[in-house]
């Protein structure tokens, strides 16, 4: 193993041993440890955010240098579930066989690792003119983006930003939106078994409603780099009280992953339309909301990413979009190229026994640090 390769490791050893978990960890410590890396780096790092959910960033580089480079990555990740089930314990990032095992090792505790190394690297390089940001957000997978909107705020007008997300069959320019609603039906209440009195059940209105939104628009529209398609999903219903009571209150949950050319405002008015024609009492909330984003395959870095991917692995190197969403939602507010992921070989993200090939390390490292380096001399 290389000298960067095996420095690395060692540093995502120590960030997959420090946990995580959103709703259960802090990301303190393992803010901290990144601050800590940095800092002995010789950068000036900073911790921002709420004390129990800091993010971290920093700048390295040429601060007048052509082009800014935008790195990112979060610093949270999923539970590990039961731990039981784990061939290796989660937290202990045990290699075995070139692979790496452990919560977070994949998402995204490597990018973190080759991030930080990269912007090292780069920093002491005479022939690389070009100024870096690094950001590592916290509370990123409860999907609430409290950290990178914090990012956000002190982050540059940079000219490309590089997401954590890791795979190296392809380069995903682009993530589905979405919209998530609570639709609440109100029925009217009765005895189930009256003679007189029918009621309005809440629960059969919300079932035909929703089977109605389910085969309309709003799922299964495609466009190019997102042939899979946008999706409608009723997620989670909760209603009744008792089972002789016909229940007069059904409230249901519902997730619908968008496309760039769908905006929540002509969803709402499809939505608004079924419910108007079933002639129900209804209320309807948004939860949350991020359009989709895709940045343009003719992009300078985009077309230098690409080149350098598939000379160095062997092959075309394809273009796509990610079904699910990122923080790139997020950050494409800003109007900033986005390159949504790649990264090293790896699997069973959100899974059981997550891992990283430790064999694709370099290879991902020097096409980035190659990458970085032409584009930041146009």
């Amino acid at each position: 193993m290389d000298k960067l390769t095996r420095e690395i490791v060692e540093f995502t050893r120590d960030l997959v041993r420090t946990p995580s978990q959103n709703h259960i960890d802090s990301e303190t410590a393992v803010a901290g440890l990144v601050f800590e890396r940095l800092k002995s780096f010789g950068f000036q790092p900073e911790m921002i955010g709420p004390d129990e959910h800091p993010s971290v960033i920093c700048r390295s580089g040429n601060p007048s240098g052509r082009k800014t480079i935008w790195l990112e990555s979060s610093l949270d990740t999923v539970p590990a579930g039961d731990e039981s089930k784990w061939t290796h314990p989660p937290f202990e990032a045990v290699v075995e066989k070139r692979k790496m095992y452990g919560r977070g090792s994949a998402d995204a505790k490597i990018a973190i690792a080759i991030f930080s190394v990269l912007a090292r690297e780069l920093s002491r390089d005479a022939g690389f003119d070009g100024s870096l940001f690094l950001g590592f957000d916290a509370d990123e997978q409860t999907g609430n983006f409290t950290g990178i909107r914090e990012v956000l705020t002190r982050a540059p007008d940079a000219d490309v930003c590089i997401l954590g997300y890791q795979g190296m069959k392809e380069i995903s320019i682009g993530a589905r939106g979405w919209l998530r609603l609570r639709l609440t039906i109100h029925g009217r209440a009765a005895h189930t078994g009256s003679r007189s009195k029918k009621g309005e059940n809440a629960i059969h209105v919300m079932a035909e409603v929703s089977e109605r939104m389910k085969s309309s628009d709003l799922g299964g529209a495609t466009e190019p780099f997102f042939e899979f398609g946008s999706s409608f999903n009723t997620s989670l219903i909760r209603g009744g009280e008792a089972i002789n009571i016909v229940p007069d209150r059904c409230e249901a949950d519902m997730d619908i992953r968008l496309l760039p050319s769908q905006t929540k405002d002509d969803v709402l008015e499809r939505i608004r339309t079924i419910l108007g024609e079933s002639g129900c009492r209804y209320d309807l909330d948004v939860l949350q909301y991020e359009r989709a984003f895709r940045t343009d395959p003719d992009d300078a870095f985009v077309s230098i990413l690409r080149k350098h991917a598939s000379e160095a692995l062997g092959g075309d190197i394809s273009l796509v979009a990610s079904g699910q969403g990122s923080v790139g939602n997020v950050i494409s507010q800003k109007g900033i190229p986005i390159i949504n992921a790649f990264g090293v070989e790896s699997g069973n993200v959100h899974a059981v026994d997550e891992w990283i090939h430790i064999e694709t390390i370099l290879m991902v490292f020097e096409i980035y640090r190659q990458a970085i380096k032409e584009f930041c001399k146009r």
